[in-house]
């Protein structure tokens, strides 16, 4: 399994996608990603991902997700 960090667009990472689930840095689930789109653990649309960029509800770039990293690789 691979995993992308969650960066804003200053570049600093704010998150990480596992799969298809989110954690924030603290190794906490934040969501889960169905056909493009970020659910927060409640169910509601959070993010939706065009490519490697992550989108607020409005279509706004919030930042982006970086290289694949497989875990043989850490």
């Amino acid at each position: 399994m691979s995993t992308r960090g969650i960066y804003n667009r200053a570049g600093e990472p704010f998150g990480y996608l596992e799969g298809s689930r989110t954690y924030d840095l603290n190794g906490n689930q934040t969501g889960v990603v169905r056909e493009q789109v970020i659910y927060d653990m409640d169910g509601n649309r959070r993010w939706q991902l065009d490519g490697d960029a992550v989108l607020d509800p409005r279509g706004n770039v919030i930042g982006y997700l970086g290289e694949r990293v497989s875990h043989g690789e850490w």
